[in-house]
């Protein structure tokens, strides 16, 4: 027992020691489980194989040394032995360390997990492949070359049977129709998302645990059959303890987990459609899967829909707008649960609801209602419901309306919105030039001729002002922005794509209303508050206030002007210092490398020599010596050879970054 504490102290003194010498020669950390691992083979396996080689060699008689007869040459052999394996093995965790940073590793249980993971997303991955062929793809993930517009019904097919994350990606997609082929977005638009409820015995401990508090400690009541289930989430009335009525928006409990894993196999899927397609190249397929899928993610997190609620309701009690945005409830709010304010009544698009609305001698003051507060909400307020069909669009119980879901909001600054309101006055206007103007500053890239796109322009608001149907002008608008290779930015698109799906609300709320004329005539309406006088002499006022201040600190522009020069001028100094210094430093480094040649050959030379003095019993001195300076010439040589490495990549990163 107190010969394995003596080894347990030896091997914890031995691994610290070689620990401290590979951060003296990587001027780093090093992993403490391979030093371990390191320190342990070497003291029990690699040192008593020494004490065997120095045995057949004769440098020191080994059976003697095991007994009790030790003499102070028997030390200095056992001390050669150690600093040599302490030697070897910190040349080989520095090699290691350096080829491969144990920062980059993880531990065991996270290896584990990251293995369970790569396992579940592989087996998700052939699923998908398996679709993915059975409605045809095979050609494609061959290596065959595809057409995004031939893609439609089978793509529709296999995204439905894909699953939810698919189908919402498609949908998303389906809404682009900027960047994304007719015929393609007219079948993705059919997607349609269906899901059983999740059994109350799920969702209600699921509820339990995100509100961290027992559920009668929250709701008076809450009903257990759902009002509405998604793919995502599903919808519970409920009451709370003060008596509001609300519903709870529950996120299923594995909802989140599938939702990633086929996020990043359709990440993988547009990379290799890039590969295979140059249409898909041309769009930025896996651009565009990046931004929907941050949509998607942001879906999942309610606090987000949380903070668009807010956002929405403030800018509502700003503007007057006559559509209720229901009130949120911030502290019964988590990223898998939302409690709000249930609005009584009905979806416009439901049978319940669509008849009142159209029979009802409000009807047309309630379409004006819905316009004006859409509009207030892009042209006014920059924050809009960008999922605005009838599902989400409320007729409330006392003949107002109302909007629910607001997993989507966008927001369209100032700037974008002027322009905007220029384009729609100039459709109005037939103005062409005024709206590729508009259509310039609001698109992604530039169009290849301003006079074809302006020549577009006007035979799409010459259809148009025949032509009233607002769906076939978004549908035309985007079309064109494809033709001429430009983009609308996220917000803009699903801005126009509001206006166009706002008709078929406008139609189920007042058949007799013209919806193109109906909007274009409030566009001027709503839009007197942002064009404002008072709005417009403060930034009269805050455009002069800039252009002074801008003058006011000319000269010290100036100054800095010269100062930025004369930093340059000491910064090129500096670099050719640095050059010179990095020379100077390879040039050390080779000279190391150098030194540890010379030492190894002097160990060789007195290794292979021998004689000289010897240390009792009978250890010849010159031998001794000639393993040490062995031993010094790896750790020379190795940290020689480290430095020369970092060195060598130095010159071509200063050089991109001067670049």
């Amino acid at each position: 027992m107190f010969a394995w504490l003596i080894a347990t102290v030896l091997v914890v003194v031995y691994v610290v020691i070689l620990g401290v010498v590979v951060r003296l020669l990587l001027g780093a950390p090093v992993g403490a489980v391979r030093t371990l691992l390191t320190g342990i083979v070497g003291f029990f396996v690699i040192l008593p194989a020494m004490f065997v080689l120095i045995g057949d060699a004769g440098l020191a008689d080994t059976e003697r040394m095991a007994g009790e007869d030790v003499a102070i040459g028997d030390v200095v052999v056992v001390l050669v032995a150690t600093l040599w394996i302490l030697a070897l093995g910190a040349a080989f965790l520095a090699g290691l360390e350096f080829v491969w940073p144990s920062e980059r590793s993880v531990g065991l249980l996270a290896r584990a997990r990251g293995g369970r993971d790569r396992m579940r997303r592989t087996l998700r991955y052939i699923e998908i492949v398996r679709i993915a062929m059975r409605h045809g793809f095979g050609p494609l993930l061959r290596g065959g070359s595809v057409r995004l517009e031939e893609l439609g019904a089978p793509l529709v097919s296999a995204l439905n049977e894909a699953g939810v994350t698919f189908v919402k990606l498609g949908q998303l997609l389906a809404s682009r129709r900027d960047i994304v082929p007719q015929r393609l977005a007219v079948d993705l638009a059919t997607l349609q998302t269906q899901a059983d409820a999740e059994s109350w015995d799920t969702v209600g401990p699921l509820l339990e645990r995100e509100l961290g508090r027992p559920l009668d400690a929250v709701f008076a009541t809450i009903d257990p059959i759902p009002l509405a289930a998604a793919s995502i989430g599903q919808v519970h009335a409920g009451m709370l303890l003060s008596g509001e009525r609300v519903v709870a928006k529950i996120q299923r409990p594995k909802a989140r987990a599938q939702v990633e894993v086929d996020i990043d196999i359709a990440l993988r899927l547009c990379r290799r459609l890039e590969d295979r397609s140059e249409s898909a190249r041309r769009i930025g397929v896996r651009r565009l899967m990046e931004g929907l899928a941050q949509s998607l993610r942001d879906e999942l997190d309610y606090r987000v829909e949380g903070r668009n609620l807010a956002l929405m309701r403030s800018a509502a009690a700003r503007s007057g707008s006559g559509l209720l945005i229901p009130r949120g409830y911030p502290e019964f709010c988590t990223a898998r649960v939302l409690v709000m304010e249930r609005i009584g009544g009905q979806p416009l698009g439901s049978s319940a609801a669509s008849p009142h609305a159209s029979t009802s001698s409000d009807s047309h003051d309630a379409a004006i209602e819905l316009v004006d507060g859409v509009l207030h909400q892009i042209l006014i307020d920059g924050i809009f419901h960008a999922d605005l069909h009838a599902g989400n669009i409320m007729v409330r119980d006392d003949g107002g309306l109302g909007l629910i879901d607001f997993g989507s909001v966008a927001i369209i600054d100032r700037e974008q919105r002027e322009l905007l309101l220029t384009f729609l006055s100039a459709l109005r206007a037939e103005d062409a030039y005024s709206a590729t103007v508009a259509i310039r500053h609001l698109s992604l890239g530039e169009p290849r001729d301003d006079q074809d796109l302006r020549r577009d322009l006007g035979e799409l608001f010459t259809i148009t002002a025949v032509e009233r149907d607002t769906a076939q002008l978004s549908d035309r608008l985007l079309r064109l922005f494809h033709r001429h290779q430009l983009a609308l930015p996220g917000n803009l698109a699903a801005a126009v794509r509001t206006m166009a799906t706002l008709q078929d609300a406008i139609a189920s709320l007042d058949s007799r209303s013209e919806y193109a004329d109906l909007i274009l005539e409030r566009v001027h309406q709503v839009a007197r508050g942002l064009l404002d006088p008072q709005r417009a002499r403060l930034v009269a006022t805050a455009q002069a206030m800039t252009t002074a201040q801008y003058l006011r600190r000319l000269p010290s522009n100036l100054d800095a002007l010269t100062e930025a020069q004369t930093i340059h001028v000491r910064t090129r100094r500096a670099r050719e210092r640095g050059r010179r210094s990095w020379s100077l430093r390879i040039l050390l480094a080779l000279i190391g490398c150098g030194f540890g040649v010379l030492l190894g050959v002097a160990a060789s030379v007195l290794v292979l020599h021998g004689g000289g003095p010897t240390i009792p019993p009978n250890v010849s001195v010159l031998p001794v010596i000639g393993v040490v300076l062995g031993a010094a010439a790896v750790v020379v040589g190795t940290r020689s050879a480290i430095v020369l490495k970092r060195l060598s990549t130095a010159p071509s990163s200063s050089t991109s970054s001067r670049r």
